[in-house]
């Protein structure tokens, strides 16, 4: 099962590797993708990628931005001789249109979850807009929601609602 899910996971990483040497039609680059050693890093706008990390079939943004971190532990690398389990990190702002956002906050708040207490500094992620952050800093903290949105059953995130847009936060470890 483990081998699975280290085959999948060097797929992924390699989809994402090679899309982002691409570029979107307006000559704009959309992805870039940075490696060290066992730590694959891309910046992307792309939501077909996201999508392949993130389930977007219900609430589907207009438009998004992440970043993406996987930590190859396979002990494939020069780094590790003994294979441990990989790690992942992501972080992404997920835009939406006026009536997307409004189903998505009604289901969202609707959801029988005990608040998750998420602190909003965990949010301030450092490639950002100046004016996200902003907005971020004077977002209410008082909400509480379903952390599950986005991430499939038996996994989970964090996401922090903005106007119109959604912060999220998830990691495998």
């Amino acid at each position: 099962m483990q081998n699975l899910l280290n085959i999948l996971t060097i797929i992924i990483l390699t989809n994402l590797v090679c899309s982002c040497a691409q570029n979107n039609s307006n000559g704009k680059q959309t992805q870039n993708a940075n490696t060290k050693d066992n730590i694959s890093t891309t910046i992307s706008e792309d939501t077909a990628i996201l999508g392949q990390l993130l389930d977007l079939s219900v609430y589907r943004p207009t438009s998004a931005k992440f970043k993406y971190a996987f930590i190859d532990n396979s002990g494939q690398n020069q780094r590790l001789s003994v294979p441990a389990p990989s790690d992942s990190f992501l972080e992404a702002i997920l835009y939406f249109d006026s009536l997307t956002f409004r189903k998505f906050k009604t289901s969202y708040f609707n959801a029988d979850y005990v608040s998750p207490n998420f602190n909003k500094e965990e949010f301030n992620f450092d490639w950002l807009d100046k004016n996200i952050k902003d907005e971020l800093i004077k977002s209410d903290t008082t909400y509480h929601g379903h952390p599950d949105f986005y991430f499939g059953i038996g996994k989970s995130g964090k996401l922090w609602l903005l106007d119109k847009k959604v912060l999220v936060r998830k990691s495998t470890t």
